[in-house]
């Protein structure tokens, strides 16, 4: 039987200043995500000795909750995360039915999602 999760991954390859700062603010973004989110897991990870590699997973029960998540206004802080490091992240959205990167964030935000009016 095929798995439903859905994961995303995001990891940053940053200059070693911007290591630490990226990590803090990912933490404590991790940490406002879980109370109010029922996510499967939301984790934050570093590699200084692999090029200062910053990875940030969130990890859901289905693809629809994940596309919640992605919706939410909330998700805004970590686009803006995105943006700010010097190098953009690699995204990759592990779905269902296959795998996708940054488009899977236009089309969640783009699309209304149950419950939601734009």
């Amino acid at each position: 039987m095929a798995s439903t999760r859905a994961k995303m991954t995001i990891e940053w390859s940053v200059p070693a200043g911007q290591s630490r700062p990226l990590t803090a603010a990912l933490h404590s973004l991790a940490v406002d995500v879980r109370p109010t989110f029922v996510s499967v897991t939301c984790s934050v990870s570093t590699a200084v000795a692999t090029r200062n590699l910053v990875r940030y997973v969130e990890e859901w029960q289905t693809e629809s909750e994940l596309r919640n998540r992605v919706s939410d206004n909330t998700f805004t802080q970590l686009i803006m995360l995105m943006e700010e490091v010097s190098q953009p992240p690699q995204v990759e959205f592990v779905l269902p039915r296959g795998t996708k990167g940054l488009e899977f964030i236009e089309e969640a935000r783009r699309v209304p999602t149950h419950g939601q009016s734009r």
